[in-house]
């Protein structure tokens, strides 16, 4: 019985080859398109999760609010957050990590001249008891105990010394001019790709020259954000728990901040470590720690690959359907012959799912071509092991079932009913007529959910270019940053010398509207009331380097000299022991602000506040504030378009500053610009390796979530077209041979192959425009809806609807016009002559 099965659908297969392949091709495109969509969306859920009692381990936030602005804040806490916890709460053992700029470590077989710029991290002794690690060597428990001791993973292991085995091996890490040799503890098992933990080197904060030993041995300082920190509670404590605790460990923290005046409120929180990857922080310093994911887009990129298998799916139930009804007479004959309404149930739907199997054999050799590209491109390490991931399995045979029988569900259960009496006789079969119905049901759905990528993807498209484009000018790609403490003036001015430089400035990473170096102060409004306001020094000529035009008063001006930068007091010297003082600036000084801080200070226009006083102060220098002429109004610089703009100050102040940014002039050579950057930088004696990248390309970091969103959308919403057009040519060609002898009597009567033409057509068109009628709304809604996740974005323009729906129109009139017109032009006597 089953050997006849096979035969009847293998030999129905070959009869009908043109809409099985349709089928199967269109199914086996969706089904890759799902498989590495799921790995994508099964990897962003699934962060850190491989780590022991994950389920226990927190990482600590900072929050801070100010009054008129969204709430700021990342996963970098005060030093002393950590001992304090362990003190209030027993039930918890905290631990910080400071993944501080690269540290230069010396390779061990290059003697004196070979060094590598590498990301370093420095842990308290307790960090491996919290993040209890695979090892391949060594014991984790007791491996940061010692000063000068490192633990290694295996690749630094292999990069360092070209090989795992080097426990009790030296390597040297050079600070500054101070070469520190560190003993290597244990070596960890290699990170897999799904985690958060980004340090390939870790050494002990016992160090004397550590920076856990320069906090600790300093005065508290409760606006100082330095390192992050991680809590290990015991089972069963509950997150309210470790709440509670926090709250108590902030107060002298919250107090003060609220001692800065201005309604500003700081408080401190914890995220479970497997939610970590999926939490913005507000941002950290690029290349110390993976870019964070978002649930909102995991999620909205899994819904859209469901999608593309929803239209696949409606492609195949339409298309089984549709042939349905041609094999009356087999089933009448079946059923003459004793098949019972069982048996051709069984026939049928084995027959679908033999098209699914097909279909997804083909997907599989497709996904695995694919999917190294799609991991390079969502920057994931996504793999695909078909036999050895039981879960992925699972999937593909539970999807292959669903599909195999929702598409033969139908089908089996009309074609089962047919009495042979009827069809053999050339009856309609009952059941039959209600199949069109249901035909141009699924159509509509099919091109409703086409016209919504069509939406989506032009939209996502549209703010992407928004975003990449905003703060950024034409010309954001001339501008290159270096990572520098711009202290080598040398450097500097040969620099300036470079025929391909226009100009070049040093600032702060607050300047550059940075989340992670807030530094704010407080200051009146107009009004008495007070107002915080973000603390941004400058280099002359910054504003010129970034092109930036005030929209009131003037720039800072070099020629001016001590006027637009008086000089800095003298620091007192440090004491024994004691990290430096900060550094302070002198009291008044010419200011420039941004267009929201002068919004947020009452002033009814940029123009009314130049010349003005704002009275402020440096919080390090006292209570003592003095007041400083406004000079100039510039926009505001938003980092993200997810975040409103801060309310800033610019000052100039010469001094160390975290990024140099270059300018560089319009059609230079920029490779050549970049060697020169790297030549000029050893020729000045710079020990550090040179960390630079192009302004344009680390703002598209900050937008790598929506990037990835909308290219994977406009790809789905691509396979959707191709998809419904190899529906709708097949239903055409299949409605077509339905139709021949009505057409055949039709042009018998008189009828031209224009109005034979426009009757064919108008059966497609109509599923379409209902289907764009229920899509328009809609679209716009969820596209409006998820533009107000951001704060700067784009207006949804008529135009892309009128876009969508006559893309939809267009792809169903090219796509059944051949077919069509192929037959409005048939002579009628061979239409006639039809069966």
């Amino acid at each position: 019985m089953l050997a006849n099965y096979l035969a009847t659908a293998l030999s129905n297969l070959a009869r009908n080859w043109l809409y099985a392949a349709i089928s199967i091709f269109g199914l086996a495109v969706s089904f890759a398109g799902a498989i590495l969509v799921a790995q994508f969306v099964r990897n962003e859920f699934s962060y850190d999760r491989w780590i022991p009692g994950y389920e226990n381990v927190y990482a600590l936030t900072s929050t801070i609010e100010q009054p008129g602005q969204p709430p700021f804040g990342g996963n970098i806490i005060q030093a002393s957050a950590a001992k304090e916890l362990e003190e209030q709460f027993p039930k918890a053992i905290a631990a910080r990590l400071r993944q501080d700029v690269p540290t230069i470590l010396q390779t061990p077989d290059s003697g004196d001249g070979g060094t590598i710029d590498e990301s370093f991290a420095w842990a308290d002794a307790d960090y491996f008891k919290i993040f209890p690690l695979p090892t391949i060597s060594g014991d984790l428990a007791t491996a940061l105990d010692q000063p000068d001791s490192v633990v290694l993973t295996e690749k630094a292991a292999k990069k360092y010394f070209g090989r795992t085995d080097v426990l009790g091996a030296t390597l040297t890490i050079l600070l500054g001019t101070d070469k520190k040799p560190q003993k290597v503890t244990a070596v960890l098992k290699d990170f897999p790709s799904n985690t958060t933990l980004v340090s390939e080197i870790i050494a002990t904060g016992k160090s004397t020259y550590s920076p856990m030993t320069r906090m600790d041995m300093g005065p508290p300082q409760r606006t100082n954000v330095s390192v992050q920190t991680f809590v290990r509670v015991q089972p069963g404590v509950t997150r309210e728990e470790l709440q509670n605790a926090l709250n108590i460990v902030n107060k002298p923290s919250a107090d003060a901040y609220a001692g800065f005046g201005g309604g500003v409120k700081a408080s401190m929180g914890q995220v479970p470590l497997a939610d970590t990857h999926l939490t913005s922080f507000g941002g950290l310093t690029p290349g110390l720690v993976k870019p964070t994911g978002s649930a909102a887009t995991a999620l909205g990129v899994a819904a859209v690959g469901a999608l593309i298998v929803l239209v696949a799916g409606i492609n195949f139930v339409t298309l089984m359907t549709a042939r349905a009804s041609r094999r009356a007479i087999e089933v009448g004959i079946r059923k003459a012959n004793g098949a019972t309404r069982g048996d051709l149930v069984v026939q049928f739907m084995g027959e679908a799912l033999i098209y699914a199997v097909l279909s997804m054999i083909i997907a599989v050799v497709i996904a695995s071509l694919l999917a190294q590209p799609f991991s390079d491109f969502v920057q994931r390490g996504l793999t695909l092991d078909f036999l050895g991931d039981p879960m992925l399995s699972l999937g593909l045979v539970g999807a292959t079932l669903i599909i195999g029988i929702l598409g033969g569900f139908y089908p089996a259960l009309v074609l089962s009913s047919f009495k042979p009496g009827t069809v053999l006789k050339g009856g309609q079969a009952k059941g039959s007529t209600g199949s069109s119905g249901l035909r141009n049901a699924l159509v509509v759905v099919q091109f409703a959910i086409l016209i919504g990528l069509i939406i989506s993807t032009i939209t996502i498209y549209q703010q992407t270019r928004f975003a990449l484009a905003q703060g950024l000018g034409e010309e954001s790609d001339l501008i290159i940053q270096v990572r520098s403490d711009c202290a080598n003036a040398a450097f500097i001015a040969e620099l300036r010398k470079l025929p391909a430089v226009d100009t070049g400035s040093c600032s702060s990473l607050n300047a550059l509207s940075s989340p992670n170096a807030k530094n704010i102060t407080d200051v009146p409004k107009i009004d008495g009331s007070k107002m915080s306001i973000d603390i941004a020094p400058v280099h002359f000529d910054f504003f010129e380097t970034y092109d930036i035009e005030p929209v009131a008063g003037r720039l800072f001006e070099r020629n001016r000299g001590v006027a637009d930068n008086p000089p800095l007091p003298q620091r007192p010297p440090p004491q024994a022991g004691q990290p430096p003082p900060p550094p302070v600036f002198a009291l008044p000084r010419p200011i420039i602000l941004n267009e929201t801080a002068v919004r947020q200070m009452g002033y009814a226009s940029p123009q009314e506040a130049i010349g003005k006083q704002m009275i402020w102060r440096q919080p390090a220098t006292g209570p003592d504030p003095k007041p400083s002429e406004i000079i100039g109004v510039v926009p505001d610089l938003p980092v993200t378009i997810s975040a409103t703009a801060s309310p800033t100050v610019y000052f100039v102040i010469d001094g160390n500053m975290s990024v140099l940014s270059i300018r560089a002039k319009p059609n230079q050579d920029l490779p050549f610009l970049v060697t020169e950057i790297q030549r000029l930088w050893k020729a000045t004696n710079n020990v550090r390796p040179i960390r630079m990248t192009f302004y344009s390309d680390y703002k598209r970091t900050q937008y790598l979530d929506i990037i990835i969103q909308g290219t994977l959308i406009g790809i789905c919403a691509a396979a959707a077209i191709v998809i419904a057009c190899l529906g709708l040519f097949a239903l055409s060609a299949f409605a077509a041979e339905r139709r021949t002898k009505e057409i055949g009597v039709r042009k018998a009567l008189g009828a031209t192959t224009s109005n034979v033409l426009a009757l064919l057509m108008w059966q497609f068109t109509v599923p379409v425009l209902v289907a764009i009628a229920i899509a328009l709304p809609l679209g716009y809604l969820a596209m409006a809806q998820w533009l107000q996740g951001y704060t700067y974005h784009i207006d949804i323009s008529p135009w892309v609807f009128a876009l969508a729906a006559g893309v939809a129109l267009a792809v169903a009139w090219i796509t059944v016009s051949f077919q069509t017109l192929m037959v409005a032009q048939a002579k009628p006597v061979k239409a006639l002559r039809y069966e």
